[in-house]
């Protein structure tokens, strides 16, 4: 899916949640309803950990010692105690980072202390990055399929709008050589 964005210059989506929100009872569909818009989804705890796309993505902060590794969250969550909420920093690092990620939707469930004080740090990670940011929370507390349909049609409102500007700002911050292109 990346290579496929990265080649054609197409925005995606990337989802952060919990991967019980995976589940159609619990995420309600969203992903499905985004991507009938035609904009492909990839979920963070899927998303491509090829060392060359890490390196190219974290390796100025690894050189620079703002992080030891690509998996290191430590500059934006020092206290990692949970392997879900680490997962769920991590994706919004990484969602910043990507150029053709010009979305981010964050899912949540009422019930999840967890990852109520995730809420800002994954919000600002990924919006000085200039990325788009969603929220829909307490997932499991309503039937949401009225205000899933007006929330979705916003979102693809916003990335006709602006996933265009997204990308090549978010290229031209980037290091040279990423290895989802071509090599001429």
């Amino acid at each position: 899916v990346l290579e496929w964005c990265a080649r054609e210059n197409r925005a995606c989506l990337m989802v952060i949640a919990r991967p019980y929100h995976m589940d159609p009872g619990i995420g309600h569909e969203i992903e499905v309803d985004l991507q009938a818009y035609g904009y492909p989804i990839l979920w963070m705890q899927y998303f491509p950990i090829d060392d060359d796309l890490l390196q190219w993505a974290f390796g100025e902060d690894i050189r620079a010692g703002h992080i030891k590794s690509p998996f290191d969250i430590r500059d934006v969550w020092p206290s990692s105690y949970s392997s879900n909420t680490n997962e769920i920093l991590w994706g919004a690092k990484v969602a910043a980072r990507i150029p053709w990620v010009a979305c981010v939707v964050r899912m949540s469930s009422y019930e999840c202390g967890m990852d109520q004080p995730t809420y800002t740090p994954v919000q600002q990670i990924v919006e000085r990055s200039g990325t788009l940011f969603f929220s829909f929370q307490d997932l499991d507390s309503t039937k949401p399929a009225g205000s899933v349909k007006i929330r979705v049609e916003t979102i693809t409102h916003y990335l006709e709008k602006y996933a265009g500007t997204i990308i090549e700002k978010k290229k031209a911050a980037m290091p040279p050589g990423c290895p989802l292109l071509p090599t001429a």
